[in-house]
């Protein structure tokens, strides 16, 4: 469909450049040379817009497909104690990229995020029970460190600081190392495509907590997310996730006399379709299973939703 509309409106095009230029000749008999006008210069605030970009990222929760308690989201065995409910309602974890493009391949990245919590959650606290709950905010950089000669293979990076914008981060207190400075943040992703069709990735990020300007992995976390995504047509895609997330103790044996012992706290699978409902909107409805949740049931599953944004 959307090859023979274009195909129409080339065809339109040339067509009517041929009447055009007909009746030109039968109509005139000299045609004046035109002074192409002169560009205004650009403002410093023009110049800079053109290199902002802006966009929004939403990731639904839902809860599992057992209980399906909207009072409670689904999360990991490990973080729940064995229930799979978190504390959090169903929510909209959302972020808003506020992006400037300075030059070789690299952006500077502002990132506000805030969560939208769709119920009230019988187990939240005190402090987190309003429906907006402001999250931190990443500052950092992002872009291409490598590309391979025939551009099959791709290496993208995000390093960045987490700063406590909220309530909870602010005053994020361990009993064992202090209050919470802020977070030190490494996010990559390398792909390789085979072909126009099939694609192959892997994310990966290290994730720091800095407590008293202290820098170690008092607490840190390691995230692993190899992908496969197979490209259907020109606005679908069908994707394959499996996620595995480490993270320690909060043991540090120059504090407290305990060595870092990280432990398995996610491993997750999940398959969606991404589908571009316009050039600028893009939605990811996904199928979900904690594959380590033994025995293995319908409480393992869940449900979640993707949406992209291009602002700007």
């Amino acid at each position: 469909m959307k090859r023979s509309f274009l195909l129409t409106v080339i065809l339109g095009a040339l067509l009517t450049s041929q009447v055009y230029g007909q009746t030109r000749k039968a109509t005139t008999t000299k045609t004046p040379i035109a002074t192409p006008a002169a560009e205004a210069p650009k403002s410093d605030f023009d110049k800079f817009y053109e290199r902002l970009s802006i966009g929004y990222f939403g990731a639904l929760t839902t809860p599992n497909f057992d209980k399906w308690d909207s009072r409670e989201a689904a999360v990991s065995p490990e973080f729940s104690g064995g229930t799979n409910n978190d504390s959090y309602s169903m929510n909209l974890w959302s972020q808003v990229n506020i992006g400037y493009n300075f030059g070789g391949k690299f952006k500077f990245n502002v990132i506000p995020r805030f969560t939208v919590l769709l119920d009230e959650a019988p187990a939240q606290g005190a402090g987190e029970r309003g429906n907006v709950l402001l999250e931190d905010a990443l500052v950092g950089f992002s872009g291409v460190v490598y590309s391979s000669d025939d551009k099959k293979f791709n290496w993208w990076m995000r390093p960045g600081v987490r700063l406590p914008t909220s309530h909870t981060s602010r005053h994020y207190d361990d009993p064992d190392f202090g209050k919470l400075s802020y977070q030190l943040e490494w996010l990559n992703t390398f792909s390789y495509d085979f072909n126009p069709a099939w694609q192959l990735g892997l994310n990966y990020q290290a994730r720091y907590w800095i407590y008293e300007q202290r820098y170690n992995d008092s607490k840190a976390r390691h995230y692993i997310d190899p992908y496969i995504s197979h490209t259907i047509n020109d606005t679908t895609k069908i994707q394959l996730y499996y996620e595995v997330m480490l993270q320690n103790s909060n043991r540090r044996e120059s504090i407290n006399g305990k060595s870092p012992v990280y432990l398995d706290r996610w491993q997750n699978a999940y398959i969606g379709i991404a589908k571009d409902i316009t050039p600028k909107l893009n939605v990811f409805p996904f199928i979900s299973a904690f594959v380590n949740d033994v025995p293995f049931s319908m409480q393992s599953f869940w449900g979640g939703l993707w949406v992209s944004y291009k602002i700007k």
